[in-house]
């Protein structure tokens, strides 16, 4: 059973680094493996290959449009097959 979504809401206390940090761990806690890529700031988006899903991570957008777009990926993929078993 996938664990409900955590609180995904922007920090005082936390830099932009450190939020992109912890959408990043979210993320790979709800099943997503991250590969950066240099997308020529197309925007991140996300896939699922072989029942793993993927999240492509625009590492030529700025930390902040970064962490952003995991949080919209995460937001937008939390109904899509939520009973499947998440990646080992």
């Amino acid at each position: 059973m996938r664990n409900p979504l955590p609180d995904l809401s922007d920090r005082p206390d936390e830099n932009v680094l450190q939020r992109l940090n912890r959408m990043a761990k979210i993320a790979r806690n709800h099943g997503f493996e991250i590969r950066g890529e240099p997308l020529g700031g197309a925007g991140s988006t996300w896939c699922e290959i072989r029942g793993r899903r993927v999240l492509f991570l625009d590492v030529s957008q700025p930390a902040a449009e970064q962490a952003l777009a995991i949080r919209e990926i995460i937001d937008e993929t939390a109904t899509v097959r939520p009973h499947a078993p998440a990646p080992v």
